[in-house]
């Protein structure tokens, strides 16, 4: 038995057309019953198979997130800091995400909030809760939104794009195992960036330790000199 859901889901979005995949993307935002990356892998592996334009399936998933992100935003911002704390909270135990992250992540939003804006929608599952950390935060909603799509567009293009071109790379027939070997590739990829994160990161502390403690060590030194001249 050939068992492929990711095809059986795209099947049943091409047969209700462009706008069951708007509405998909759309309550993903809400609801992430499936990955978004996974989702968007599938929407570029069905444009390669002719199910729709790779144009227009990358336009309608763009307009469904943003216009998801931005219903979010004004539903929190309606709640009341204190109702939408508590809501938060309760939404990020049941991805698994503690209160002090959540805590740590609108402190950091707080400090940059339009660059914060554009880079969580490239984090995954954080991106689902930025709306919300804008919100509590009473940030500017114009220059938010115009964030959250900048950063929507390049996450579903990536994706899609991705899904596509891998179609045609790979020689397997059953959608799901095209699928699940693109994330497996991107995982890499992921662990790879997050390396190399973390190799200049520690460099940096190192360097920054090593100038302070040189600081240090110097200061001394213009104390002397300055007791010997007087």
């Amino acid at each position: 038995m050939n068992f492929d859901p990711v095809s059986t889901v795209t099947a049943w979005l091409s047969a209700y057309g462009l706008i069951a995949l708007f509405a998909i993307t759309f309550v993903e935002r809400f609801v992430p019953v499936i990955p978004s990356y996974g989702l968007l892998l599938a929407v570029g592996i069905a444009a390669a198979e002719g199910t729709w334009s790779l144009s227009i399936a990358f336009l309608v998933t763009v307009t469904g997130n943003t216009l998801g992100a931005t219903v979010f935003f004004y539903i929190f911002r309606g709640l009341g800091e204190s109702r939408s704390m508590r809501f938060l909270n309760r939404l990020g135990r049941l991805f698994g995400m503690p209160a002090s992250r959540i805590t740590h992540w609108i402190t950091s939003f707080r400090r940059n909030q339009t660059v914060l804006a554009f880079a969580l929608q490239l984090v995954p599952t954080i991106r689902l809760f930025a709306p919300a950390f804008a919100a509590l935060l009473r940030s500017h909603s114009g220059s938010f939104l115009m964030a959250s799509a900048a950063g929507i567009v390049i996450w579903n293009g990536l994706f899609i794009s991705i899904g596509y071109f891998a179609s045609y790379w790979s020689t397997a027939e059953n959608t799901t195992v095209l699928t699940l070997v693109a994330l497996g590739f991107l995982l890499c990829l992921e662990i790879v960036l997050f390396w190399l994160m973390r190799r200049v990161s520690s460099r940096r502390n190192v360097i920054r330790s090593t100038e302070c403690a040189h600081a240090t060590d110097f200061l001394p030194s213009i104390t002397r000199v300055q007791e010997h001249r007087l």
